[in-house]
């Protein structure tokens, strides 16, 4: 039996509850290599949320993940993975926030009539927003407001909070989710090809999401299954369009019906394809898998972004901007 090639890896600047053993990309990498995860890596994992410009201390494959708006910077990083519908040869893949999981890929309980009908007759919470904050635009707060006129929205984030003022848990969010009709499934702001778990998690709990962000978003979702505000002139004809799903019982039971997913396979696709674009880069010789280009005027890039890391991390620097955020 041929040995499993070893592979030394590492993850920076990833979300405070990542795992290093267990998150998508080592998941998908055990199937086929022993991972061992390296302060002194040969590939090296790059999320957005950590000190500016740390991973540039690692001289080595560096892979770049975004679950934020952050376009990558292919002259520092080998492959990249985003929001971006773009191509540029075996460097880049797409693949959304929305689909991340650890173990597997995004799916979505398909319901039959009679399951939707028990699902509908459960619901108590007619509308939801559950932030901490508003969108850039401010369209979150627009959408509740024009909403409120209507009918109540129970705003359990602590943003607009209306139910208790301190917020609820992952799980009590889950179950707000179940109870409520609608979601309010706002991206932090409007760009082709940001989707998250806004829209992910309200179709998991059978809640239909009223979504404003990507306007790509039906690239995606089957918008039989959601509100998509941007096929919507103005917000009053997006709550009119509510107004009337909420009213109807047949029309409600038909949206909460539909695939969410453009077809059946959608998410399915994007995994496998998300294996074979991990595969090739760590099947091929360490030499080999290299992209970044190497030559004088790169090396006077790296040097300046080098510097910058040097900056922003001193600390004098961050007293000045922090006292400048807070003015």
């Amino acid at each position: 039996m041929e040995m499993k090639k070893t592979v030394k890896v590492n993850f920076i600047g990833f979300w405070n509850s990542f795992n290093k053993e267990d998150n998508l990309f080592y998941n998908i990498l055990s199937k086929k290599y022993i991972v061992e995860i390296s302060d002194n890596p040969d590939y090296l994992f790059v999320s957005p949320l950590g000190k500016a410009y740390d991973f540039m201390k690692y001289d080595c494959i560096r892979i770049y993940y975004s679950g934020e708006e952050i376009v990558p910077d292919f002259n520092l990083f080998d492959y990249a993975i985003g929001f971006d519908d773009i191509e540029f040869g075996d460097r880049y893949i797409r693949y959304p926030f929305c689909f991340m999981k650890n173990d597997s890929f995004w799916s979505a309980d398909k319901l039959s009539a009679e399951k939707a009908e028990d699902i509908l007759s459960k619901k108590d919470i007619f509308c939801n927003l559950i932030y901490n904050e508003d969108s850039v635009g401010g369209y979150r707060k627009e959408l509740f407001e024009a909403l409120c006129r209507y009918k109540k929205v129970d705003a359990y984030g602590r943003y607009l909070n209306n139910v208790n003022g301190n917020g609820i848990s992952y799980l009590e969010k889950r179950e707000i989710l179940r109870r409520s009709k609608f979601t309010i499934a706002v991206e932090g702001c409007n760009y082709l090809g940001v989707t998250t778990e806004k829209i992910t998690h309200p179709f998991e709990e059978h809640s239909i999401p009223i979504f404003f962000g990507n306007k790509n978003i039906n690239s995606d979702f089957n918008e039989n299954a959601f509100v998509n505000c941007h096929s919507f002139s103005s917000i009053e004809d997006v709550v009119n369009r509510i107004i009337e799903l909420d009213n109807d019982d047949d029309l409600y039971l038909d949206m909460l019906t539909s695939s969410p997913l453009v077809n059946d396979d959608y998410a399915k696709d994007k995994y496998y394809a998300l294996e074979d674009f991990l595969y090739n880069i760590f099947d091929q010789d360490l030499n080999d898998c290299k992209r970044r280009v190497d030559s004088i005027v790169s090396r006077h890039y790296n040097t300046h972004i080098a510097y910058s890391r040097y900056i922003i991390n001193n600390k004098v620097f961050q007293y000045i901007t922090n006292k400048i955020d807070k003015r």
